[in-house]
């Protein structure tokens, strides 16, 4: 099931980056955020509940909901959008896809698993491939604040996916994923207040709004559907390990769509990343059935 779910997560997840930039025309950084989440959210308990799933989780459930959404969706949603703002669309994904690093390292004390070598080399090929972007990076020495918050992102991300994989959070995945987005939308409600003289909406800006719909439907409900199967499915390192294939398609479909100049050094670092992924879905794992 992995090999069907992992390319639309990889697809869905790549063009948000551009398609990010996009949004901006119609909406600032937070305000999409404030859209985007609920709305997702709404679609995911939908599609669970004509699925069969039950709409209320359990009361033990509410707390690891809230702690996973506060990582996944709400911290990770804030500083992902801030380093796109800062840094460009092109390399951020880039700097994001040190998640399966932070993963593999609360795993290890979290979850208590074991690393093995080819793991271990996948992390290391790539975090030398993000060593290659960054070390090219003007923008990231020009706005250290834009790489710090970029990263705080992947860290944030990467405690998410290992809490999810920790808590085993019963009951439909899509339903859980919909109630992690709504409660991750709180901080960002926060957030939004702080930003609120700042913020802006251009119904007249069509690309905008068709990027709002897009990142709505695809790059979070149709993503996240699929993301939650592939955690109950692969332990959480390697779960995170498979997404480095998203800088790939983040980072071409930028390069395309948005523009910027492609080096020797891009094009090394993006195959040091489909050899991490090669080594890891390679080795063998025990999946759920």
């Amino acid at each position: 099931m992995t090999r069907f779910l992992l390319p639309v997560v990889w697809i869905a997840w790549g063009l948000a980056y551009p398609v990010m930039s996009w949004s901006l025309e119609a909406a600032d950084l937070f305000s999409t955020r404030l859209i985007i989440l609920p709305a997702s959210g709404l679609i995911l308990l939908t599609t669970g509940v004509l699925r069969g799933g039950a709409l209320w989780p359990e009361r033990s459930m509410w707390g690891p909901l809230a702690v996973s959404g506060l990582f996944n969706m709400g911290l990770f949603q804030i500083f992902l959008i801030s380093g796109v703002a800062l840094l460009g669309p092109s390399r951020t994904p880039i700097i994001i896809y040190t998640m399966p690093a932070w993963s593999a390292l609360f795993a290890v004390f979290l979850l208590k698993e074991r690393i093995s070598l080819k793991t271990t080399l996948s992390l290391l090929l790539s975090l030398v491939a993000v060593a290659l972007i960054v070390s090219q990076e003007t923008a990231a020495r020009r706005a250290p604040l834009g790489a710090i918050l970029t990263l705080l992102a992947a860290i944030s991300f990467g405690i998410g996916t290992v809490l999810t994989k920790r808590y085993s959070l019963k009951g439909d995945p899509a339903i859980n994923a919909g109630w992690q987005l709504l409660l991750g939308t709180l901080p960002v409600i926060v957030v939004w207040l702080v930003w609120l003289p700042h913020a802006y909406f251009r119904p007249d800006a069509t690309r905008g709004l068709l990027a709002i719909a897009f990142l709505i439907t695809v790059s979070n409900a149709l993503a996240y559907f699929c993301w939650f199967r592939i955690i109950q499915l692969l332990p959480a390192s390697i779960a995170s390990l498979t997404t480095l294939v998203v800088p790939c398609v983040g980072f071409g479909s930028s390069a395309l769509l948005i523009g910027g100049n492609i080096s020797w050094l891009d094009v090394a670092a993006l195959g040091l990343i489909v050899a991490a992924v090669t080594l890891v879905l390679a080795q063998p794992a025990k999946l759920k059935q």
